[in-house]
């Protein structure tokens, strides 16, 4: 099954059908505005340079973050027999790390998928495996055809834009953002390197990455102190 076709990944298309659902939390209301309207021209922007890559350099990238992040997981994480690892389905251009999945799969780590459940709510995460039967979820995107819910420890979070301070410009919709506020696993970003923002002027509901990695290695990692 194939999403290209699919405007958003399911974890965000919400603020597609309704821009402003997502309370900005006591932000000055013209500040909120500005920065959405600022969030909204970057990205798209970063998206039309995104898909604009060949299928030929969008596996390059996709593999070069499964080495960005086999190291980063032999840092944190070095047993990953039994530990549930989520992925996404990817989406417009996003850097497809099935293949890498896969390989984490074959070593004995639990796959997960993210699946909305409700709207405005954080994300269910259900067990996936390659080849697994599929279903098609909110806005087409594909899910597990199984509902085992899992709890993972790991989180793939895919890119739309990024800083240097961990926060992550996604599409909008503001899922993940609950799920890291609900759950707190080993939450990475992954997307180009080209994507980097000097700042996505985050707001007092964007929670910062665990850790980034992009195709050029680990760009940011919480758990080192700002300065080292």
């Amino acid at each position: 099954m194939s999403g290209k076709d699919s405007p958003a990944s399911p974890p965000c298309l919400a603020a597609e059908i309704a821009p402003d659902y997502f309370d900005p939390l006591a932000v000055e209301p013209q500040q909120a505005r500005d920065v959405a309207r600022w969030r909204k021209v970057r990205r798209e922007e970063l998206l039309g340079r995104r898909a604009a890559l060949s299928v030929a350099q969008r596996q390059a990238v996709a593999e070069a973050i499964g080495g960005a992040l086999d190291a980063l997981l032999a840092a944190r994480l070095p047993e990953l027999r039994g530990r549930v690892v989520a992925g996404y389905w990817p989406i417009r251009s996003e850097p497809d790390l099935r293949p890498w999945l896969a390989r984490l799969h074959d070593r004995g780590a639990v796959l997960a998928l993210p699946v909305v459940e409700r709207p405005a709510s954080p994300l269910a995460f259900h067990r996936w495996s390659p080849g697994a039967p599929m279903r098609r979820g909110h806005w087409n995107i594909p899910v597990p055809a199984s509902a085992e819910a899992v709890e993972p420890d790991v989180v793939l979070a895919p890119l739309v834009g990024w800083d240097g301070r961990g926060y992550r410009l996604g599409y909008g919709g503001g899922y993940f953002d609950r799920t890291l506020a609900a759950r707190r696993p080993l939450a990475v970003g992954t997307g180009l390197q080209s994507a980097r923002l000097a700042t996505i002027y985050p707001q007092p509901h964007d929670i910062p990455l665990a850790a980034i990695v992009t195709e050029t290695g680990l760009q940011y990692d919480g758990a080192v102190p700002a300065g080292r």
